[in-house]
């Protein structure tokens, strides 16, 4: 499956260099506060669960639903609207984001959750972002206007065409609110995480660590 391409704007050597010394920063923090985590105990918590504290997220160890996993949304595959399911992606981590191009904290939040899709194999993980636009057209406009890069193969940009509140995916996780996201590893829901959220920070990148066992 394939995300919807943008044009990038602001490439270049210095970008690249820049990225490059965020992420070194980003690593130096997430040895840090794993050295913390780990000389001050777990108390009878795993590692997971203290990186799930300090991310402000909420523990989950829920099975996907058929209903959640068999849900009818849409994707963009070579110009053409195409069904797509959640079983439809195989990395060990998708990560499931409800989003809108209408919703200030969702774009506040967007810039990061590039970053962190960026940051991994798409073997590994995957980003399934979907959106509650009323049509295409606003996603296309939106990324055409905002997108600084290109996103990346595992940022998939697909929609909620239900159009309904209370009977579409968001729903059958148990939602109405956006942005709202979900870690989903080998068919359980992991953790949930409410409101917008810097993915990038590194309790949220120590998570992602744990849970794929790197």
């Amino acid at each position: 499956m394939t995300a919807t391409t943008v044009q990038g704007a602001g490439g270049g050597a210095g970008s690249g260099a820049a990225r490059g010394f965020g992420w070194a920063i980003g690593a130096l923090a997430f040895a840090g506060l794993l050295a913390g985590m780990l000389s001050i105990g777990t108390g009878g918590r795993t590692t997971a669960d203290l990186f799930l504290r300090r991310s402000k997220g909420e523990a989950m160890s829920t099975p996907v639903t058929p209903a959640q996993a068999s849900y009818a949304l849409e994707a963009r595959r070579d110009g053409k609207i195409v069904p797509v399911t959640l079983r439809d992606f195989d990395a060990r981590l998708v990560f499931v984001n409800f989003w809108g191009t209408f919703c200030p904290p969702c774009i506040e939040e967007l810039p990061s959750l590039l970053a962190l899709a960026r940051s991994r194999d798409a073997r590994d993980l995957v980003v399934v972002a979907v959106s509650y636009d009323d049509s295409w057209q606003a996603i296309d406009d939106f990324f055409a206007k905002n997108a600084s890069a290109q996103v990346p193969p595992n940022f998939v940009v697909v929609r909620d065409p239900t159009g309904v509140a209370g009977r579409d995916l968001k729903a059958a996780f148990g939602t109405d609110k956006i942005p709202e996201s979900y870690l989903v590893r080998q068919g359980t829901i992991e953790a949930k995480f409410v409101n917008a959220r810097d993915w990038i920070d590194p309790a949220i990148v120590g998570l992602i660590e744990v849970l794929l066992g790197t």
